[in-house]
């Protein structure tokens, strides 16, 4: 639980999750997994999706940093196919705010 009362999704964070100018990281290319994996073909869906899963009861507190608290959720969001798949979801509330930000959004290769 956190002392967060809010949760804060910028449209551009969800714009970041289609990015294809980035390169791919250590677990693979963002935008090939939400479009092609998770059937997503816009951003303002993965928005609507993550927001309409995630909770503020299920952060769990990940670490702190000089800018403030880390925070992970797991949700389950369904994939094109119609199967459920775990993401990790990724949140900051800095420091004096009460507002959990979004960061980032993945797979959870361990949570399937």
């Amino acid at each position: 639980m956190t002392s967060a009362t809010q949760f804060e999704f910028p449209l551009a964070k969800a714009n970041y999750l289609f990015n294809h100018t980035t390169e791919a990281g250590v677990g693979g290319d963002k935008r090939k997994f939400w479009r092609q994996v998770m059937g997503f073909d816009r951003p303002e869906a993965i928005r609507e999706a993550i927001l309409g899963a995630v909770s503020l009861e299920i952060l769990q507190k990940q670490d702190r940093s000089e800018y403030g608290d880390r925070y992970r959720a797991y949700v389950k969001i369904r994939d094109a196919s119609g199967e459920l798949r775990q993401i990790r979801t990724v949140w900051i509330v800095l420091r004096g705010e009460d507002v959990a930000r979004f960061v980032t959004a993945v797979p959870d290769s361990l949570g399937d």
